[in-house]
């Protein structure tokens, strides 16, 4: 598969860590003051389609779970690559491994 950021080509896990290590800032990790809970959320940097989920754990302790959340969230955008952009990460049948 392609990254959707730069030009890393890989193998679907290795792309995900390519993401997590190399793409954290496309992951917002914040506490919306509206919702009063700590969300995340992300927009596909193909289409700019978004998606903000609130989250059970507490302010308090985001820095404890920010790579979890953030290997989630590019977890979900691989998804949404596969599903809705095939055609431009290019995925092959040895890339869904």
């Amino acid at each position: 598969m392609n990254c959707p950021y730069c030009e890393y080509r890989g193998h679907r896990m290795d792309l995900h860590a390519h993401l997590i290590k190399e793409h954290a800032e496309g992951i917002k990790i914040y506490v919306d003051e509206a919702l009063g809970k700590m969300v995340f959320e992300m927009s596909c940097p193909v289409c700019n389609e978004s998606v903000k989920q609130t989250l059970k754990k507490s302010a308090a302790i985001l820095a404890e779970y920010e790579q979890e959340i953030r290997m989630v969230a590019f977890d979900l955008l691989l998804y949404h690559l596969q599903e809705k952009h095939d055609d431009l990460v290019q995925i092959t049948k040895h890339d869904k491994s």
